[in-house]
């Protein structure tokens, strides 16, 4: 139970602070691109990156790693509103942008996962 617990307990900031994003991202501008989805799957995959990196030099409880990762992270990041936007694209007879936004998100968010392992292992070693 404390499992669960520990899940849901990070699940819902992160989804509240993913909404909160993509709402003042939407504010900002009218770009024919899904800025706010984009921004937090990118920030989550550094994050992610970072932490893992910390982590593998620190213990830290699985309760906890549970509520960051799989909690806090998981509901900041977004793969199904990612694949909702490219298929809307598709839909849109938008191909370009479907395969732009396809690539350039992977490509960003393993290069932010690449850095953020690297920052942690650079500042913390």
């Amino acid at each position: 139970m404390g499992k669960l617990l520990a899940v849901g307990c990070g699940g819902a900031p992160g989804s509240i602070a993913r909404y909160l994003i993509a709402v003042l991202c939407t504010r900002a501008g009218t770009l024919n691109f899904p800025i706010g989805t984009f921004l937090v799957n990118i920030v989550g995959s550094l994050l992610i990156g970072f932490c893992w990196s910390w982590f593998d030099n620190i213990y830290i409880s699985n309760e906890f790693r549970l509520f960051l990762f799989t909690g806090f992270l998981g509901g900041f990041t977004t793969f199904s509103t990612f694949t909702r936007e490219t298929v809307q694209y598709l839909k849109a007879d938008e191909p370009y942008h479907a395969m732009g936004y396809l690539f350039l998100s992977y490509l960003a968010g393993l290069t932010a996962v690449a850095c953020g392992f690297f920052i942690a292992y650079r500042l913390l070693r």
